[in-house]
């Protein structure tokens, strides 16, 4: 996203910058999906209470950067993300 405003800016356009719906997963799903790609069982602590300030969840809209800039689009999805953390992470 940054790449395509840096090159072409919308001056005093403000965009979201997040996943969407295309680009989301909980905290459960992410460390299931880390344990089952590494074949370990993760040391965690869980609590059912949120933080104070905490989203339960939130989604970025990007269809006002994607109408200004319709050449973008996600080259990663959350698991090619998540599988780079595993292959480049010292776990």
């Amino acid at each position: 996203m940054l790449l395509y405003f840096y090159k072409n800016p919308e001056c005093g356009e403000v965009y979201n910058i997040g996943g969407s719906r295309f680009f989301n997963i909980s905290m459960k799903e992410v460390i299931a999906y880390f344990e089952k790609v590494l074949s370990k069982k993760a040391n965690i602590v869980y609590c059912n209470l949120p933080r104070k300030g905490d989203h339960i969840w939130y989604i970025f809209c990007v269809d006002k950067f994607s109408s200004h800039y319709p050449e973008w689009n996600y080259t990663y999805d959350i698991y090619k993300i998540t599988d780079e953390i595993c292959v480049k992470g010292d776990f």
